[in-house]
C-alpha cells in the first residue's frame, strides 16, 4: 500500500478521503503554533490575513470590537470562511500572498494592517512597502519547529507550510520522493532541494490530498 507522510494532523474526513483511495497516511506535527497577545490599537479600515492561525488568534482574543466595520483581504477559502463566521466582511480572496500583493499594489487603498505569524514570508510586506503602501504588521502567533526523524517507509510527503518543509528537512531527506504542496509559497521552500514538487490547484488541505491521490492513481 502507498503510504504518505502528512506534516500536520488531519481531520477524520481528510483521513477518510485518503483511505477511500486506498492510500495510507502517517501524521506528524512538524510545527508547534502558539497564539500571541494582540495589542490594543485603532485598526486600519483594511485588514490583511494570509493564514487561519492569524484569524484564530484575533478572533479568540476579541481583538477587533466591530469586525463588520472593516474590509478584509485574505488568502484561502478556509481563511475567508473563518473570517466571515466571525463577522468580518471579506472583499477579496486570493490563492497566494503573491496574487494578493499584485492586486493591492494596483488598488486605490494605501493603508493596511497585516495580521501574521513570526515567520511570515517577505512577499506581501516587501511588495506593498516598495510601492509606497502603508503597511503595519501585527504578529499574533508564533511557530516553532518540531523536527522528528521519520523511520516509517513512505512514498510521498504532504507539505502545508514553508515552516513544515524546514522542520522536516532538519532530520529527513527527500531523495526522489514526490512532494505535494498546499500552495506556491510552500513549494518555493523546496526549490533547490528537489524537483519532484506538485502544487495543489487550490490552497486547501483537501485539494492537496486529492493531488496526491491523482498522482498515485494515474
Amino acid at each position: 500500500m502507498i503510504t504518505l507522510l502528512s506534516t500536520k494532523s488531519l481531520t477524520e474526513s481528510q483521513r477518510q478521503l485518503l483511505a477511500e483511495a486506498g492510500l495510507s497516511v502517517v501524521e506528524q506535527e512538524f510545527i508547534r503554533v502558539q497564539l500571541l497577545p494582540v495589542p490594543t490599537s485603532e485598526w486600519q479600515h483594511n485588514l490583511l490575513f494570509t493564514s487561519q492561525q492569524a484569524v484564530k488568534s484575533v478572533v479568540a482574543q476579541k481583538s477587533i470590537a466591530h469586525p463588520e466595520n472593516h474590509t478584509v483581504f485574505c488568502v484561502g477559502e478556509k481563511t475567508k470562511a473563518a473570517l466571515e463566521t466571525a463577522g468580518f466582511i471579506v472583499k477579496a480572496t486570493f490563492e497566494s500572498a503573491e496574487t494578493m500583493a499584485h492586486f493591492l499594489i494596483h488598488s486605490n487603498e494605501d493603508h493596511f494592517d497585516f495580521f501574521c505569524g513570526n515567520r511570515r514570508m517577505d512577499t506581501l510586506p516587501t511588495s506593498l512597502i516598495q510601492k509606497g503602501k502603508n503597511l503595519r504588521e501585527i504578529v499574533v502567533y508564533s511557530t516553532e519547529n518540531q523536527a522528528l526523524k521519520i523511520e516509517t517507509p513512505i512514498d510521498g510527503v504532504l507539505f502545508f507550510s514553508p515552516s513544515g518543509v524546514e522542520s522536516f528537512l532538519e532530520k529527513n531527506t527527500l531523495e526522489t520522493l514526490p512532494c505535494f504542496c498546499i500552495g506556491s509559497t510552500t513549494a518555493n521552500a523546496l526549490h533547490g532541494v528537489t524537483q519532484n514538487i506538485h502544487i495543489a490547484p487550490t490552497p486547501t488541505v483537501e485539494a492537496t490530498l486529492q493531488l496526491s491521490i491523482d498522482y498515485f492513481k494515474r
